[in-house]
């Protein structure tokens, strides 16, 4: 909240709220040493605070929550202080119950459940996305996500909250085989391998649509000119750009090397191969060795065996 207020154009007032005090204290004395007058500060339990702010002409254009733990008990409350076209900012920092450690809490707190896999953090980013719009369909309000990002403890949603129904089905299920490696979304459980006829491991229900808004991340690569920005922010940016359109689920170079029992491939080689077959391809901003595609597991080690 202090660097927005500081550092973001055009910001007509921030407010943040905590229940520590302590915490309001050093935020109001940082407030001061920057000279910022578009800061306020507020000391109340959450969904009170954003309650409050839940009347038409009286929502932010922006809500963004950043507790311990999980972000679920509070999204009801926030999506109704996010003005229509306004951006919800969700942190997660549940890591275990997101990952599969404890599926019966990820069930309680997002309505679906998680499978370990080698793309476990985008799963995991679908089971946060996936309990937004549970939420936001009873309130007769969809979203369109325009930014995703994680980091070693964290996982990040950027969503456009709009007062209109959704038209669309974008809850369903990521179908994983364990034995033969084949992933893909579905609007249904489906508990037979479609290569090898394996049972199946399903994660969900949960999102099932665009994790990026195209538009959105090129006017952030825009807008990164004026700015200092780090190089691996440019690489996430870049990245997301690339596979806002691709399907969802990716790959890793090493878990293809494993079943093919050889040396993983440079990622650009991967990518430049399977496009040269008449595939879409790109990385991932989700794992620096990952890549999407449209190609399914059993053509894709025939493209990369090829000589």
């Amino acid at each position: 909240g202090l660097r927005v207020a500081n550092e973001v154009k055009g910001v007509e007032k921030v407010i943040i709220n905590d229940v520590n005090a302590d915490a309001l204290e050093i935020a109001s004395e940082s407030a001061k040493i920057n000279n910022l007058e578009n800061f306020e500060i507020s000391e109340d339990e959450t969904c009170r605070f954003l309650s409050s702010h839940s009347r038409k002409n009286s929502r932010a254009s922006i809500v963004d929550i950043d507790p311990f733990g999980s972000p679920s008990r509070y999204i009801d409350c926030a999506i109704r202080a996010t003005m229509h076209g306004g951006m919800l900012a969700l942190t997660a920092t549940d890591l275990q119950v997101l990952h599969g450690l404890f599926n019966k809490a990820a069930k309680r707190r997002y309505y679906g459940t998680p499978i370990k896999t080698e793309f476990s953090n985008e799963i995991a980013i679908r089971l946060i996305i996936g309990c937004v719009s549970f939420v936001a369909g009873r309130l007769d309000i969809s979203f369109q996500p325009l930014f995703v990002d994680h980091d070693m403890h964290y996982y990040r949603t950027y969503l456009k909250i709009l007062n209109t129904p959704d038209q669309e089905e974008n809850i369903g299920y990521i179908i994983f085989c364990r034995n033969c490696k084949d992933r893909y979304s579905h609007t249904s459980r489906l508990t037979k391998c479609r290569k090898c006829n394996h049972e199946t491991e399903i994660a969900g229900p949960l999102w099932i649509g665009k994790l990026f808004e195209k538009e959105f991340v090129s006017q952030m690569k825009n807008i990164r000119k004026e700015l200092t920005v780090h190089k691996r922010c440019e690489r996430i940016l870049d990245r997301s750009e690339e596979e806002a359109d691709m399907p969802a689920t990716y790959y890793t170079l090493d878990e293809i090397a494993s079943k093919m029992n050889s040396a993983p491939l440079k990622l650009s080689d991967a990518i430049s191969k399977i496009t040269s077959s008449g595939f879409k391809a790109s990385t991932t901003s989700l794992n620096p060795s990952g890549f999407r595609t449209d190609c399914e597991i059993d053509e894709i080690i025939k493209i990369f065996s090829a000589k």
